[in-house]
């Protein structure tokens, strides 16, 4: 299993995204003290572990807090991938997106996969697709 750790500039906003836009559920909030969160928003968490996708999880962490853990990493997030997130429906997340976010819409690939990609607050390119039939030869 693969987990990503992103670096989020703004975790209010980041957990905002991937909880109510794309309907991850949040399994575990640290603050700053390294103390377990019974509830957040994001504003006092510094990480964040996020679930929803059949056995994957996603973890966000503040720039802040993952630079005092690698200060060699960049100030700033910065990604050069796509996250694929496969078993949600990306036609129900497509109702629910800001215009804005859709880095390019609603699609069937010919490999029979129904995507949606989309940007997060950070620019990290998302991708959702679900199966939606054989592929096209």
């Amino acid at each position: 299993m693969i987990i990503p750790n992103l670096m989020v500039s703004d975790m209010v906003r980041s957990l905002a995204f991937y909880r109510d836009k794309i309907g991850l559920r949040v399994v575990m909030a640290i603050d700053g003290n390294r103390e377990v969160l019974a509830d957040t928003d994001g504003s006092n968490a510094v990480f964040v572990i996020l679930s929803g996708l059949d056995d994957g999880e996603l973890m966000l962490q503040s720039t802040a807090s993952l630079r005092a853990e690698h200060p060699s990493l960049p100030t700033t997030p910065g990604f050069t991938g796509t996250i694929y997130i496969r078993g949600l429906d990306p036609r129900m997340i497509a109702a629910k997106v800001d215009p804005a976010d859709v880095a390019k819409p609603l699609e069937r690939q010919w490999y029979g996969m129904l995507e949606l990609y989309l940007r997060d607050p950070d620019g990290y390119l998302i991708c959702i697709g679900m199966a939606d039939g054989p592929p096209v030869v």
